[in-house]
């Protein structure tokens, strides 16, 4: 990014519209940006989220244990100027893997009701931990629990940017899915663009549309179901391919996604990380692995990007699944961790604000 960006960037989210929370805010960007002040303190609040429902795989339920033993806590707290607060992981039932299939004419949808109750538990629960955090981290469980968590991030603070950071958009609804699967379809409940044609589902009711097209926008995606292409097309939503990874760098495709949803600088920060996103080569411990993702510095990078925006109040990681691969669900653990830590600025090359032991 360019330094008159970075500049009209500060500029921007000082004039145009003031945080709500500029307390916390200033000193969030302060950390972020690798330039802490003495006394400052970012305060991070971890939700686990032990949501499988929402796709057909046991196990990913275990995902936020898996990252909180691969050393998540203990990264965070070896720096200076972060408050962690772990909230430890919601009770969600944990029954009969499927527990209603609900078909209506020419669609299907599967765990309806246990999503739309733990996505409405997290809700509350994610609006909850942004009065008293800077930042609310949620360990998934499935991506279906992205509707809970921006549902409730938009409550606590409105006019969100979304990235996005994916294989797949996410976009399908029942008429639309192969599957029917809700890890598939969250953003049909999110999006404000899609209000008029939402599929009637009485489980999601709570759920109101929260987030429009122009400012969310999508990492890596690569394995797309053709609704989702014609959602993406009907409304022009900010994306980048692998393939235009590829092409162009993943530098140019963050500067590029970042302003276009988030333009000012001024709108609080929602990322929704799938492990998915990042090569099963390197992240093979997870439900619906595709090939061609992400390298570990691509990853990073994004997630250092994330950082360096000074915005992030909000972060999912989701869909890791230690019981497949199991061999190497630590090494997909560590990836998660990494991933977590670079979007919080505590990037692998900072050594400036670490505790180190005493020698």
């Amino acid at each position: 990014m360019s330094l008159y960006k970075q500049q009209l960037r500060r500029f921007a989210r000082e004039i145009v519209k003031p945080c709500k929370h500029k307390e916390s805010c200033t000193s969030q960007k302060r950390l972020l940006t690798n330039n802490p002040l003495p006394g400052d303190v970012v305060k991070v609040g971890v939700l686990g989220v032990p949501m499988h429902f929402g796709q057909g795989k046991p196990g990913v339920r275990n995902g936020p244990k898996a990252i909180r033993d691969a050393g998540l806590l203990q990264r965070l707290s070896d720096h200076v100027g972060l408050e962690v607060n772990d909230y430890g992981d919601l009770d969600i039932a944990h029954g009969a893997h499927v527990d209603d299939v609900s078909k209506d004419g020419n669609w299907t949808i599967k765990n309806s009701r246990a999503c739309g109750t733990a996505n409405k538990k997290l809700a509350d629960a994610v609006y909850n931990t942004l009065q008293t955090n800077d930042i609310c981290v949620n360990l998934g469980g499935d991506h279906s629990m992205a509707v809970g968590s921006i549902f409730g991030h938009s409550q606590a603070r409105p006019n969100l940017s979304v990235l996005w950071v994916d294989a797949h958009p996410d976009l399908n609804n029942p008429t639309t899915s192969p599957s029917g699967n809700i890890h598939g379809m969250p953003l049909h409940f999110l999006l404000k663009d899609l209000e008029n044609k939402r599929t009637p589902i009485s489980d999601f009711d709570w759920c109101k549309s929260c987030v429009s097209s122009p400012n969310i926008g999508f990492i890596a995606i690569r394995d797309i179901d053709p609704g989702e292409i014609a959602i993406m097309k009907r409304y022009n939503i900010p994306h980048c391919s692998i393939r235009e990874i590829d092409r162009n760098g993943i530098a140019h495709c963050m500067e590029k996604i970042l302003d276009m949803i988030n333009p000012s600088g001024n709108r609080p920060l929602h990322v929704s990380f799938d492990i998915d996103s990042v090569d099963p080569g390197i992240a093979p411990s997870t439900g619906t692995p595709v090939r061609g993702g992400l390298s570990y510095r691509e990853a990073m990078y994004v997630t250092e990007e994330v950082a360096r925006t000074g915005s992030l109040s909000a972060f999912d990681l989701v869909e890791v699944n230690p019981e497949l691969d199991p061999k190497r669900a630590e090494a997909t653990a560590e990836v998660a961790v990494d991933v977590i830590t670079h979007a919080l600025g505590l990037s692998i090359r900072d050594t400036d604000y670490r505790r180190f032991p005493h020698s």
